[in-house]
């Protein structure tokens, strides 16, 4: 069975390459397609989704936003399993800071090139530790579109989704500072918000756990 993972914001394939080396069959990649304009999390969803096969079995793992957009794909494509990793299912399981900020819509507010937080900061609240993974996640960011991160703020504090799905998997950190767990997670790892990069080798045994369930 095939698995197809979807990255976090502003975050590419390169995240997942810390998971595909220990697990048996590697996570394929789901490229982020270019947002329309005023385009909501949902109607973004439905055009990922369509790189996705209709036809066979597959599984499907979100980090992050992509947790959040695999959530929504999830009601479509109907995954034989759909792994959450430090993600949220509904809009509740997000801190009431981007809630707020949603209803605001201080995103519109913000221009595009000062969307990035500072080296030191993104370290920080992706509780990165090793300095590898601290070069990498500069790296990715460095290269990431700020209109499109700009879009995904967005979509993330207005995301409407009110019913969380039952039939997920959460993998979470027990200290992440950026999406906090609110719910009872089915693998709950010590670390923080960037465990796939940092306690890589716990989450690949977490996903192939939870893949032997299907």
């Amino acid at each position: 069975m095939k698995i197809y993972g979807i990255s976090g914001l502003g975050a590419n394939e390169r995240v997942f390459d810390h998971l595909n080396q220990y697990l048996k069959d590697p996570i394929e990649y789901v490229p982020w397609l270019t947002p329309h304009k005023n385009e909501t999390l949902v109607q973004y969803a439905h055009r990922m989704a369509e790189q996705l096969p209709s036809s066979e079995d597959f599984a499907l793992v979100g980090l992050s936003f992509g947790g959040m957009i695999s959530s929504e794909i999830r009601k479509i494509r109907r995954p034989k399993k759909t792994i959450l990793l430090s993600s949220a299912a509904c809009k509740d399981e997000l801190p009431l800071l981007y809630r707020g900020a949603g209803k605001v819509q201080l995103t519109k507010l913000i221009p595009a090139n000062l969307m990035r937080a500072p080296h030191s900061l993104l370290h920080f609240g992706m509780s990165l530790k090793k300095e590898e993974n601290k070069h990498l996640m500069d790296s990715i960011m460095e290269e990431t579109d700020r209109d499109f991160l700009k879009w995904a703020v967005g979509a993330i504090t207005t995301w409407d989704a009110i019913q969380p799905p039952e039939d997920v998997v959460r993998i979470h950190g027990d200290k992440d500072r950026i999406i906090p767990l609110k719910v009872k997670a089915d693998h709950l790892i010590s670390g923080g918000h960037m465990i796939v990069m940092e306690e890589a080798e716990l989450v690949s045994k977490a996903i192939t756990e939870s893949l032997a369930l299907s």
